[in-house]
């Protein structure tokens, strides 16, 4: 195991890894991540799906949160999650399974040079094949069965699978309104899931009243289907297939419309 350190909010934030993984040697928290750490009300209930070795997570804990829900399904990963954890003494509740669509068990490929690259498995992925499974179980099914009342905020990184989380979480987003930030990676949705990247797009618009892109480090509303082709085009086009949408139930500040 290897540590580095990173800064955030004044903060020392300490990372474990494998040293030569790309993800664990480059990453740091962007600015959609921190505009939604500064959105954060006290005392919020977080759950971090995709947590890989627990940057956001312990960010979370220690911007605040009174409860933090870590999910990292791999199992060549999730060790490293816990090494973070407790590295940075963070409150983190840290689960080795995958949350999607359904309950059961699924094919998951453990990428060797890079965590952030790892993803389920289905038979509409292309390229990689299945380096093991992983248990998975949905939102819903683990929020009713924990008894939680409470979600502020969840964020949502799982390699091109995110709207299988999404459709497993639908009950808890209607009924306790989260704000969520969650990855629009154009590219693993098409490789790794065969779905429309539209179709993600949609789905939160009908789960959120505001959808809000980043540019020039600002959140911009999502609101029509002008504003939507510009931003599948500047995703495809401009950030190499790779974004942040921020959602929430009420109008963010500092948001351009």
């Amino acid at each position: 195991m290897h540590t580095r350190h990173i800064e955030f909010g004044g903060q020392d934030i300490i990372l474990c890894g494998r040293e030569g993984d790309s993800y664990f040697d480059h990453a740091a928290p962007d600015e959609p991540f921190a505009y939604a750490m500064r959105a954060l009300p006290s005392s919020a209930v977080v759950f971090d799906i995709g947590s890989n070795i627990g940057m956001t997570a312990v960010i979370a804990a220690k911007s605040g949160a009174a409860k933090v829900y870590a999910f990292e399904p791999d199992p060549n990963v999730f060790p490293f999650l816990l090494d973070t954890i407790k590295a940075n003494a963070a409150l983190v509740h840290a689960h080795n399974m995958a949350l999607g669509a359904a309950e059961g068990s699924l094919s998951f490929f453990s990428n060797p040079s890079s965590t952030s690259a790892s993803h389920l498995v289905t038979e509409d992925t292309l390229g990689h094949s299945p380096t093991g499974t992983v248990q998975m179980s949905t939102f819903d099914t683990f929020v009713k069965a924990q008894r939680i009342q409470k979600i502020d905020f969840i964020k949502i990184d799982v390699e091109g699978f995110e709207i299988d989380v999404l459709r497993g979480a639908i009950e808890t987003i209607e009924h306790l309104k989260p704000s969520l930030l969650i990855e629009f990676n154009a590219f693993t949705m098409v490789g790794f899931r065969d779905i429309n990247p539209r179709d993600l797009l949609r789905m939160l618009g009908a789960l959120f009243p505001y959808v809000y892109r980043f540019k020039d480090g600002h959140p911009l509303l999502i609101d029509s289907d002008g504003a939507a082709l510009g931003f599948i085009h500047d995703n495809l086009v401009s950030a190499g297939c790779v974004d942040d949408l921020y959602c929430s139930f009420r109008p963010s500040a500092g948001a351009t419309i």
